[in-house]
């Protein structure tokens, strides 16, 4: 570690960063003969892209994924979020690395996490994006910049030396561990982000702006980047006329809500036009949205449900894009890492929730990366065919992309109403590229702001799928015969042709059936209901038509050939699990057997499995079931039932308590110190900061005078009053003392609220605390007090997100009852509540996460055995807390702790409710099903 950082320093010293900034700036010879934009790449073998796609390993991909924050996850649950990336069919996700997160104090960088989160990405399969910033936002305290950065009060963001200086002080810490994991190295990154959104940042010309990615970049590449490097929203990257920002290649980032064809389109046409030698691709593709303080929780939020997931992610696809992930895949946790007046809460409404279940988005874009991971690489270089596809109505807009032979129809509803039409459409495979019109009868339906992706002339095993109107979710190979899958909505009738050079035969439930000799093609209508159907076509592919709510949640599973009697060839057998399933844990076989473990909620189940043979025997969880098995579409059918979850809510009505005043001596750290920034007395805390000034005396100076460096809020206690008028975020107030103040010697408390500071705008980089406080007729006569003590962490904090040992002075109180109610005035104290509970945890087939319902009438910070887990404040809307798994004893017998702060009372009775319960929306058992020969 440390040679390559001074490796990294030497080359970059000697490297021409300074240049950028005024004087002349030196290029590469290859890059000044290179045409305007166009960029040479290290290791083309590897990594390179072109105007249509990436390719990686000499295979155009189109990549789609998701972010994964890793510091907002507990590290032993890593693995559980990304089998559930890998079983959505992503192939990449990206993560931010928060500076502020790896180096909390300045020369102390511990990197521990991230290399083995890269690890896990690595072993599990998928390629990552690593955005270093320095710069995050990502509703990350500071945006990702340390404290100690912030105390310097350089411009941020900006080609101001200590600026670049500090930059290069990071990237030569995080870069040697990039580089060694970059693709070309053996490892998944395959993109590093500089920067990020820069387009945002005020203050900053063009020029500057242009010469800080400029220095960021060549960081990079004398630190042994040799992947691409990426921006996002930094129109400076796109100025491909400098050769530094011909090497960048800059994204789009959407979060259009239900305004996506007025936010999408133009924006990646204007990314087209800047950027005509690099892909369209999407860094941030509305995942959700994050939550506030006095706002609503995501999932509470119009346009950001499953509903809109869809059709956002089919018009990016349909527009070119060749890249995306979502932001975010997984949200997580902020823990004490949230930034200003955000929630606790990360869940974002992501496909995987906060707690890591699965819900209807997840399912949602899964059907959407399905179709991905067998058209991808058709779709990567795909053109979009101006004019080549319609509707008979006008609410329903067609657009066609092919390439060569292969074509992929996106079908919109526009009028956010059930629409019935008729579809006309290019045939790629035609010499004469004529025109197909369907159905052949009837009509088709699409609902509400629905959006369809169907694939034309696309081969499945030995046959061509020449199209079908309803949207494909797997093929594969059953042995010796090949299945094709498709879903739609019950009631709909799918058109469906296939390549036939022979009179077909369809054994099977249909509604109409054409033989289109010339074109050696089947076309046939059938009508999806609300369970599976199947049908053959010409004995040798089964066609299964599965409604779109079962569909979504139906796993496939490969399976040795050698496992399966008297088989041969070399190629895994297939098998589609359909069912209401949540997730596909794993799968396995043996000589004669499979098996496939799915998670299933609680409640009666059918499955279907498409078994070659008939089995001789099917067991559930070791148990022999009986089977219906159907010999002409192989479908295996079974059902059983998933017990009620075992485990139950506890609610805890009584807490013990312990009392601590802003003015006690007998807790906590207390710093002396005259009035300054937080930030130069050492790391920030993530809550409530305590000053106590020496008694002053009062004898009718008139007002108090009070000053904070940023606009958080603060409650001001004069001889343990509160002072309603200075109980705000304002940096600047004042008040008569008279109201308050005794003559003589008076006391002086500030409970300063520091939970975070901006990610975004223009107070990033914001110092923090009570800057002054004087008493006097005016501010200009007012005599300041300047003896103060700070305690800047909670009396039973161990550094910041966690409190040691719950032993405090005098002991806790005996048991005392929540909900009694409490005194409305506020004081200056905090009231521990601390609570010993036991659940009962599932077994180890559960997938069961726990959360505290914590309702109060005073806002509060709340520990599970001291380790933080939550802040709520009575404005809402966060009432529920997600606490992980591993912060649960693991002691035989143990109890667990809760431990609550609850602000400005010395009365448990305020706290309504403390409930510790599963969530059972979520709740799912793994079960084995096994089928025998």
């Amino acid at each position: 570690m440390k040679s390559s950082r001074r490796r990294f320093l030497q080359s970059t010293l000697a490297a021409p960063v300074a240049l950028a900034f005024g004087g002349p700036v030196v290029e590469s010879a290859d890059a000044l003969l290179l045409p305007p934009g166009q960029t040479s790449f290290q290791n083309p073998d590897i990594i390179r892209f072109d105007a249509h796609c990436f390719t990686i390993n000499g295979h155009d991909t189109f990549l789609n994924g998701g972010a994964f924050h890793y510091p907002r996850c507990p590290q032993s649950l890593w693995r559980d979020r990304l089998l559930k990336f890998k079983r959505a069919g992503f192939n990449t996700l990206e993560s931010y690395v928060f500076w502020n997160y790896h180096e909390q104090e300045e020369g102390h960088a511990d990197f521990t996490e991230l290399e083995g989160f890269i690890q896990l990405v690595k072993e599990m399969g998928f390629w990552m994006i690593a955005r270093i910033g320095p710069y995050a936002c990502a509703e990350w305290d500071g945006g990702g910049f340390p404290d100690w950065v912030i105390a310097r009060q350089f411009p941020l963001r900006s080609d101001n030396p200590e600026s670049v200086k500090a930059s290069q002080h990071w990237y030569s810490l995080v870069l040697p561990i990039i580089a060694k994991n970059q693709i070309t190295a053996g490892g998944p990154i395959i993109l590093m982000q500089v920067e990020n959104e820069y387009n945002f940042w005020k203050g900053v010309s063009d020029e500057q702006k242009r010469a800080y990615i400029s220095a960021l970049a060549r960081m990079a590449w004398s630190g042994g980047i040799d992947v691409p490097l990426i921006t996002c929203w930094t129109q400076q990257s796109r100025e491909n006329s400098y050769p530094d920002m011909a090497r960048i290649a800059d994204f789009c980032n959407f979060y259009p809500r239900w305004k996506i064809t007025d936010e999408v389109l133009p924006a990646l046409a204007k990314l087209r036009a800047e950027e005509p030698f690099s892909p369209e691709g999407v860094t941030e593709l509305q995942g959700g949205w994050f939550s506030k303080f006095g706002g609503k929780l995501s999932v509470d939020q119009e346009g950001v449900g499953p509903d809109q997931i869809g059709p956002l992610t089919r018009t990016v696809i349909e527009q070119g894009a060749t890249f995306y992930c979502y932001y975010m895949g997984f949200g997580g946790t902020n823990f004490e890492w949230a930034a200003k007046d955000l929630t606790t809460t990360y869940d974002y409404a992501a496909p995987i929730r906060e707690p890591g279940g699965l819900w209807g988005k997840y399912y949602e874009v899964r059907g959407i990366s399905l179709a991905l991971e067998m058209f991808g690489e058709q779709l990567a270089r795909a053109d979009m065919q101006t004019g080549a596809a319609d509707s008979t109505n006008p609410a329903v807009s067609a657009i066609e992309r092919a390439n060569s032979k292969s074509g992929f129809l996106f079908v919109r509803e526009n009028a956010n109403a059930e629409q019935q039409f008729k579809l006309t459409f290019m045939d790629p495979a035609s010499p004469s590229h004529r025109t197909i019109s369907a159905p052949r009868e009837g009509q088709l339906s699409i609902g509400p702001r629905e959006m369809k992706m169907l694939p034309i002339y696309v081969p499945i095993g030995e046959t061509i799928l020449r199209y079908a109107t309803s949207e494909v979710l797997a093929y594969g190979l059953n042995l010796d015969k090949w299945y094709l899958v498709l879903y739609d909505d019950p009631g709909r009738v799918a058109e469906i042709s296939l390549s036939t050079e022979d009179e077909p035969h369809v054994e099977g439930d249909t509604t109409y059936i054409y033989w289109d000799r010339a074109y050696e093609s089947v076309v046939f209508g059938a009508r999806f209901d609300q369970d599976e159907k199947t049908l053959v076509v010409n004995q040798d592919l089964i066609v299964v038509l599965v409604p779109r709510h079962r569909a979504l949640r139906t796993w496939t599973a490969d399976f040795p050939i050698k496992d399966f009697a008297g088989a041969e060839g070399d190629k895994p057998v297939a098998i589609p699990f359909i069912s209401d399933a949540a997730l596909l844990v794993t799968s396995g076989s043996q000589r004669g057997r499979v098996w496939a473990d799915l998670q299933f909620r609680p409640g009666n189940h059918d499955l279907t499995a498409v078994l070659p043979p008939v089995p001789a025997k099917c067991r559930i969880d070791s148990i022999e079931t009986e089977l219906r098995y159907t010999r002409a579409g192989r479908a295996t059918r079974i059902s059983f039932r998933t017990p009620d979850l075992p485990s139950q809510p506890v609610s805890i009505r009584q807490v013990q308590t312990w009392i601590e005043k802003i003015s006690g001596q007998d807790a906590g750290q207390w710093i002396s110190s005259p009035l300054r920034p937080l930030e130069e007395l050492g790391q920030l805390p993530y809550g409530y900061v305590k000053y106590r000034s020496e008694p002053f005396t009062y004898s009718d100076q008139g007002r108090m005078f009070i000053s904070t460096f940023a606009d958080d809020d603060k409650k001001v206690f004069v001889n343990g009053k509160l002072v309603p008028e200075a109980a705000n975020n304002k940096k600047q107030i004042e008040f008569d003392l008279a109201k308050y103040a005794k003559q003589g010697s008076n006391t002086l408390e500030i409970a300063y609220e520091l939970f975070g500071s901006p990610n975004f705008g223009e107070s990033i980089g914001e110092l923090k605390g009570v800057q002054s406080v004087s008493i006097g007729t005016s501010v200009q006569s007012a005599v300041a007090i300047d003896h103060w003590e700070i305690q800047r962490f909670p009396a039973l904090a161990q550094g910041r997100g966690k409190i040691g040992p719950t032993q405090v002075p005098g002991g806790w109180s005996a048991p005392a009852a929540i909900g009694t109610g409490g005194g409305k005035n506020l004081l200056p104290l905090f009231i521990w509540c601390n609570a010993e509970f036991d659940v009962q945890h599932s077994s180890e087939e559960w997938f069961a996460p726990w959360k505290l319902t914590f309702e109060a009438d005073r806002d509060a910070l709340i520990y599970l055995n001291g380790r933080f887990v939550g802040r709520y404040m009575t404005i809402g809307p966060q009432k529920d807390f997600y606490l992980p798994e591993p912060w649960f004893t693991s002691e035989a017998g143990g109890k667990d702790v809760l431990t609550v702060a609850l602000a400005y009372t010395d009365q448990p009775g305020h706290v309504r409710t403390l409930r510790v319960a599963p969530y059972e929306e979520y709740a799912a058992r793994r079960t084995r099903i096994e089928f025998e020969w």
